[in-house]
């Protein structure tokens, strides 16, 4: 960028960037879990996973800012594939919550596992100060971005 734009649009062309490869990362990810899975059913299948003790379609269908209906599809296409399975909620005996399958769980920690290989090669070079300042950089970043989801 040049030095008469503002700093927000070196901000966004890096957001750009990373959002790029994020998304490139992410479609080589789904097909490692299977060939067809899209990456909207893959990014659910983290969220659903990245819970931990469960979470309810409808929270889902907030959080990704989506009618229920489109949440619906992919559940059913991650449920047919094997890697989410529905249980009672504990809390409401008439709802249910998603919860990855146990093979779903062995296979997502092992793509977990060479991400974080790979992170830590990337910052290999940086220093503990310069990791811990970009993670709460991102941190702070995205608490804002969710108390202000309007683009």
């Amino acid at each position: 960028m040049t030095a008469d734009k503002p700093g927000e649009l070196d901000v966004d062309y890096e957001l750009t960037r990373l959002l790029r490869r994020s998304r490139a990362r992410g479609l080589r990810l789904a097909a490692q879990l299977d060939e067809s899975l899209d990456l909207t059913s893959y990014l659910l299948l983290m969220a659903i996973y990245d819970q931990g003790d469960g979470v309810r379609g409808a929270d889902l269908a907030e959080s990704f800012g989506v009618h229920k209906s489109t949440i619906s599809r992919s559940i059913s296409t991650l449920e047919r594939l094997g890697f989410v399975e529905r249980v009672a909620d504990p809390d409401d005996g008439r709802a249910q919550l998603l919860m990855p399958t146990t093979e779903a769980t062995k296979t997502i920690d092992g793509i977990r596992a060479r991400g974080h290989g790979w992170l830590a090669e990337i910052l290999a070079e940086w220093s503990n100060a310069d990791r811990a300042a970009f993670a709460s950089g991102l941190a702070r970043f995205n608490d804002a971005a969710e108390d202000n989801p309007h683009s």
